[in-house]
């Protein structure tokens, strides 16, 4: 119980230790979370391994994030053979939240549940989602979207990735 009300603290008012213009041109910041089946998984292990990537980070219940999503799942497909797409998950939320969240979306995109460590390292605060980072396939960022609405904008970044 203690650990989602620190989580939601977070969340709620955000932890700063970079601006997101700053880390444009850093190694991408490694964090651990959980896939939708339960496995603890670390960032690393997909990103900076020859193939771009985009991460996507979202919360459950954000209105906003939810009309944007659709349209960010459409470049998921069209482009998931090229650039791998993760999608952490920013709220507190269990597996079967999260496929209710997906059918309702709807979402493809492999979504994690992330840690606190990942909101801490990109300094994300609950109004920035969604929160899209987008990582070359060296592993550097090369740029993040904080309240990533403009989807032709998105296209931009992934397309400069490849």
């Amino acid at each position: 119980m203690l650990k989602r009300l620190i989580l939601t603290v977070v969340l709620i008012f955000g932890v700063s230790f970079a601006s997101p213009t700053e880390l444009i041109g850093k190694n991408f910041i490694d964090f651990y979370g959980k896939d939708e089946s339960g496995k603890v998984v670390k960032a690393s292990q997909y990103l900076g391994k020859g193939k771009p990537a985009v991460i996507v980070y979202w919360a459950i219940g954000d209105v906003d994030t939810y009309k944007v999503l659709p349209q960010i799942n459409k470049l998921y497909k069209k482009y998931k053979d090229k650039v791998i797409f993760i999608a952490p998950l920013l709220s507190v939320s269990d597996e079967k939240e999260v496929k209710e969240a997906k059918k309702m979306i709807p979402l493809d995109i492999p979504v994690w549940l992330a840690g606190s460590d990942s909101i801490k390292a990109y300094s994300i605060e609950k109004v920035d989602v969604p929160y899209l980072v987008f990582v070359d396939k060296n592993g550097k960022i090369v740029e993040i979207m904080t309240t990533a609405r403009d989807i032709k904008k998105i296209e931009e970044n992934i397309k400069k990735l490849l």
